[in-house]
């Protein structure tokens, strides 16, 4: 399985756990086009998920986005957003993780950047 998709499921899995810990909701913004329109090919990856957010539960406002690359394109990785913010981060895989700037996305780092996303909207 490509590294890639694999730490993609893995951060989908902190997004879906950190929605739970703070009665946020996770929310599937779009599945890969193969998925949806059931092309030819079938599609080989653990999700069919390729964006994905974390909103305020009272109003649907979206605060954190996450979304991966479809196979096949050049540049490939992982950006998340924090809206309002004009804030992005580009992740790439690097030995089985997502790297941004050297360092690894863990679960502890995308809680921090999920926080502060939800503090930055609403205080």
């Amino acid at each position: 399985m490509d590294p890639l998709y694999q730490a993609w499921t893995e951060l989908l899995g902190w997004m879906q756990g950190y929605a739970e810990a703070r009665g946020v909701r996770y929310v599937v913004e779009a599945h890969f086009p193969d998925a949806i329109y059931r092309l030819a090919r079938r599609l080989e990856l653990p999700t069919t998920v390729m964006t994905a957010s974390l909103a305020f539960p009272e109003d649907e406002e979206r605060f954190l986005l996450a979304s991966v690359t479809p196979p096949g394109t050049r540049e490939r990785g992982v950006e998340l957003r924090v809206m309002k913010a004009h804030l992005y981060l580009h992740l790439h895989p690097e030995d089985g993780e997502l790297v941004y700037e050297g360092r690894p996305m863990t679960e502890r780092r995308l809680y921090g950047l999920a926080d502060a996303a939800r503090r930055g909207l609403r205080g």
